[in-house]
């Protein structure tokens, strides 16, 4: 279907990262991709990937990388370790289902820190507290009035929440988080 191609991955952000007590660092570069349809779940697991057992949720799988279930036929498979690399995949791969192509489509944002939630919570309606979003749930909303989707999870022994937006928001979204992050500092 497609054809593995010297492609270079560009992010609005240019990669940026602002320490502080909430860290927020530019993941857009880092490898993703995804397959949607009614055949993705077994196109995935037939390659031995593990799957969350229900929609809204993330686990580790192979090699650290992350599995996100948007939907029971909507996968993301998520590689904060490495860059991004364009993904060939033949017919066999997909049956009933179709890649998708999120490293073009949004940008990642990781948040770390224990106030991060208090921060989400200045643009975001959802409940992001530890006890009530815990580590791989994920979450389809808004933030700032864009949407995303957010997601907790562990990454390299932090407790981190990654937020994907769609790419032509991404500065506007990081623009969103520093003025919130403000009260923080």
């Amino acid at each position: 279907m497609s054809t593995n191609l010297n492609m270079v991955f560009e992010s609005p952000l240019a990669g940026v990262h602002h320490n502080g007590h909430i860290s927020i660092q530019d993941y857009t570069k880092k490898h993703r991709w995804g397959l949607r349809g009614k055949g993705a779940a077994e196109a995935l697991r037939t390659q031995g990937w593990d799957l969350p057992e229900q929609p809204n949720r993330l686990v580790s799988s192979n090699n650290e990388t992350l599995v996100m279930a948007l939907s029971q036929r909507e996968f993301w498979l998520l590689d904060p370790e490495n860059d991004a690399l364009a993904v060939a995949m033949d017919e066999d791969f997909i049956t009933d289902a179709y890649p998708l192509f999120c490293q073009d489509s949004h940008a990642w944002l990781v948040l770390k820190g224990h106030q991060t939630s208090a921060l989400m919570a200045k643009l975001c309606g959802v409940d992001l507290r530890p006890e009530t979003f815990k580590i791989g749930d994920v979450a389809q909303t808004q933030m700032a009035l864009i949407n995303c989707i957010i997601a907790r999870h562990d990454l390299a022994g932090d407790d981190v929440f990654s937020l994907f937006v769609d790419q032509s928001f991404a500065e506007y979204a990081l623009e969103a988080l520093l003025d919130a992050r403000q009260e923080f500092l």
